[in-house]
């Protein structure tokens, strides 16, 4: 009996070791471990090429649920963190891989216990692209993160409010990329993250002024929102006392109101300009078809005027012809060849009616229907001539093409008795080969008094 049970207890040993050498045997380095999970996907008993693809699925099919919440200002902004966060799967298998003992006789055991426990993962890594992160945001309408300035102030009723300590602030990018990723991390998508905030500067109060300040709407009732800087300045140091401090907001009102505007629109002649046609047929026809493109054309107060948006890309089918133009100093065929002198002469007038100057160039070389520093060019998509109408009244632009004559006229409502002359400077010491001009507008009252100077263009001509 004693030998019988010596000779079982051997055999229930020997199948034993049998059995976990099989278990060592079946627990190669190549696959995972039963029972592991990786962010609550079971990689168990996968390879390391499987594991990723389970994973990488995993993700795909929950994409629609990761999402991150930032609050800013009272909103909430909504950013997908798919394609800029993802978990870094090949390091996660990795770690799943390295729970099997290399040595061989150990890994029976770490079988046994992840199949009879499993064995989970601990937090894997994440890769994130902060760019892309911030990007998901903005495209939700977060404002600029790069350029955010949340200003000390805000407007309460007709009242300025400074508030305590009276610093701007700016987004702390840094912080909120990490506080997004350990929301990717933990998946804790229902909960929304304070858009963190850090100190920029001192109150800025010129940048603020330019935020609110807005002028009142000539030929409208809407009033300006105006404010009294040097109050604004007493109340903002009594602000970095830790106290809050508040100013009188303004509403100026109107200049111009609709039945000023009925009564004395265009009643006045600004400036008018003319040049002499001198060209061939077909030139002379692009000019009388850009002339009609360009007459009474109305610019509202605030508003400007573009010869390529009036006068169109200048093609056969739009009715221009070809004729002689210049490209890179030399004379081609082009279509629309000639309406250069219409962009002139409306600019020649612009320039007396003291509209202002937003875009001119010059010929390459200087003009044989006006003197140099008054010519303007233009290119479909290239050069433009542009200006504009700061005034309280409306201006209206009238072109006439009669005879040889063409003829810019700009109508509007003269506030005062102000008037225009141009002088044109050449200048000294130009490179060789080059005429440089620049063109003086010179503002005069009617008794001669010098109001003010400015340098409405510079010009450069081939010599």
């Amino acid at each position: 009996m004693k030998k019988f049970l010596i000779l079982l207890t051997t055999g229930i040993l020997l199948l034993a070791a049998g059995g976990y050498t099989v278990l060592c045997t079946v627990s190669d380095t190549e696959h995972i471990l039963p029972g592991v999970t990786v962010r609550g996907v079971d990689v168990g008993n996968m390879t390391a090429e499987d594991a990723i693809r389970a994973l990488r699925e995993e993700a795909d099919r929950n994409s629609d649920h990761a999402l991150i919440t930032v609050s800013l200002d009272g909103v909430n902004y909504t950013a997908r963190a798919e394609g800029a966060a993802e978990l870094d799967y090949e390091t996660a298998v990795q770690e799943a891989l390295q729970k099997t003992p290399d040595e061989f006789w150990l890994r029976g055991a770490a079988w046994l216990k992840a199949f009879q426990g499993g064995n989970p993962v601990s937090q894997p890594p994440v890769k994130t692209d902060p760019d892309a992160l911030c990007a998901a945001l903005i495209s939700n309408g977060f404002p600029d993160i790069d350029t955010y300035i949340r200003q000390p102030v805000t407007v309460q009723g007709d009242r300025l409010v400074f508030s305590a300590g009276a610093v701007e602030e700016k987004i702390d990018k840094e912080t909120l990329v990490d506080r997004m990723t350990e929301t990717y991390e933990k998946e804790t998508y229902s909960e929304v993250i304070p858009c963190p905030l850090t100190p920029a500067k001192a109150a800025d109060l010129e940048q603020i002024y330019q935020e609110i300040h807005k002028e009142p709407e000539n030929a409208t009732r809407k009033p300006g929102i105006d404010f009294d800087m040097e109050q604004a300045r007493k109340a903002l140091e009594t602000a970095k006392s830790g106290k809050e401090a508040s100013i009188d907001l303004l509403y100026p009102q109107p200049e111009v109101h609709a039945r000023d505007l009925e009564e004395r629109m265009f009643s006045d002649v600004l400036a008018t300009y003319t040049t002499v046609v001198n060209d061939t047929p077909n030139a002379v026809s692009n000019i009388q078809l850009a002339t009609k493109k360009c007459s009474e054309i109305i610019l509202p107060s605030g508003y400007e005027f573009s010869f390529n948006k009036a006068v169109g890309e200048q093609t056969a089918a739009t009715g221009f012809k070809t004729a002689d133009a210049i490209l890179d100093g030399k004379i081609i065929q082009a279509y629309g060849g000639g309406i250069c002198q219409v962009s002139t002469t409306i600019f020649a007038a612009s320039l007396y009616a003291n509209l202002d100057i937003l875009e001119h160039w010059n010929h390459d070389y200087v003009s044989s229907y006006i003197e140099a520093g008054m010519d303007a060019a233009v290119a479909w998509g290239v050069l433009d001539m542009r200006v504009g109408n700061s005034f309280a009244y409306p201006v209206k632009i009238e072109v006439r093409c009669t005879g040889n004559n063409l003829t810019a006229t700009i109508f509007g409502t003269k506030t005062d008795d102000s008037f225009v002359e141009i002088e044109t400077e050449v200048l000294q010491n130009s490179p060789p080969h080059t005429m440089e001009v620049v063109t003086h507008r010179n503002v005069y009252t009617e008794n001669k008094r010098h109001v003010f100077t400015e340098k409405a263009a510079y010009s450069s001509y081939v010599q």
